[in-house]
Order: C-alpha cells, then sequence, then structure tokens
C-alpha cells in the first residue's frame, strides 16, 4: 500500500470513530450557542431575536477581554442579508444588533480583530446547534 493510500486509509477510519470531534461539527457553547474556532481561539455566538452576541474564548477555553476587540458579522437569514458591527458588551462579549430575525437555517460569517492581532473568519450557524 503507497503512503498516500495508508495515509488516507487511516484518515478514514478516524472519520468513523465516535466520539472523534470534527472541526465542521457544530459545538454548544457554555452560553446555549454555537462554538467554533476562530483564528487560533474559539469564537461562541448566540443569535437571539435580532441580536448577536459574540463570546471570546482562548484555546483552551479560558475567556479573552472584549476590551478594544471589534467584529462584523455578515447574517444571511430568511433571504436577506445584514451586516452587524459588534461591540464590546462585557468581559468577554461583543454584541450588536442589526436589520434579521434569528431562525434555524440562518447563517453569520463573523470578522473578528482583537487587539495588536490581524482579523480572522469564521462561519456560524448558531441556530442549527443541537
Amino acid at each position: 500500500m503507497t503512503t498516500r493510500r495508508a495515509l488516507a486509509a487511516g484518515l478514514a477510519a478516524l472519520a468513523l470513530v465516535p466520539g472523534t470531534p470534527r472541526a465542521h461539527e457544530p459545538r454548544r457553547g457554555p452560553n446555549g450557542g454555537q462554538k467554533v474556532d476562530i483564528g487560533q481561539n474559539h469564537g461562541e455566538l448566540v443569535a437571539q431575536g435580532n441580536t448577536l452576541r459574540l463570546f471570546l474564548f482562548d484555546g483552551a477555553d479560558r475567556p479573552i477581554p472584549a476590551a478594544g476587540a471589534s467584529a462584523q458579522a455578515m447574517v444571511l437569514a430568511g433571504g436577506r442579508q445584514a451586516t452587524v458591527a459588534l461591540a464590546p458588551a462585557g468581559e468577554n462579549v461583543l454584541a450588536g444588533s442589526g436589520d434579521f430575525a434569528a431562525a434555524r437555517g440562518m447563517r453569520a460569517v463573523v470578522t473578528l480583530t482583537l487587539p495588536n492581532q490581524r482579523p480572522v473568519q469564521a462561519r456560524f450557524t448558531p441556530m442549527d446547534v443541537d
């Protein structure tokens, strides 16, 4: 078996192992939203009504201060697109409201800029996390 085939077979077998987390699987965060990797950190997006809250965590799931951070979310919900500016609204949370209604199937692309860091992006489907 070639090295490529062996590697492909190993990766395919790993994908079938129960309980093995995969990066594209939605995870529920401690605030009830969807938690995904965003750069080297984690972000948890909570959508409620027409408001988004983005909770910030480091790679070890410790809160990151939101002071000095900014974010923008491009939201697609109900067949409409809205841009939502997120600003610090608590210790480790950015929040903002826009012209959308949170519902299953909504999607959001968040661009986060932390102090002295380059912008990073993540995709969310916050209402589809079970």
